[in-house]
């Protein structure tokens, strides 16, 4: 088991960043609307209905850079954390 640890720390990493990209299924259920009472507007969706839908471009790139920096966090306190918990069988 601890040396299947990176391969666990690598799939929790893509799958934090995935979490934050689940853009397609809401367009495609909702028809790009957000659905019934916003039921499905997640907030890639709402980065694109504000830039491609109203034209506010520059509403848009600021919320695209709160996306980046918010999944640059969490990627790095994925990282700290997994110096207590992920082995790489090198001796370390």
């Amino acid at each position: 088991m601890p040396l299947l640890t990176p391969i666990i720390f690598f799939n929790l990493v893509l799958q934090v960043i995935n979490s934050f990209q689940s853009f397609t299924q809401a367009f495609v259920v909702s028809g790009g609307t957000g659905g019934p009472s916003d039921s499905t507007l997640f907030y890639s969706l709402y980065l694109y209905e504000e830039g491609f839908g109203r034209l506010h471009m520059g509403y848009a790139s600021a919320m695209a850079w709160l996306l980046v920096v918010i999944v640059g966090v969490l990627t790095a306190i994925n990282f700290y954390f997994s110096k207590r918990w992920v082995f790489y069988g090198d001796g370390k």
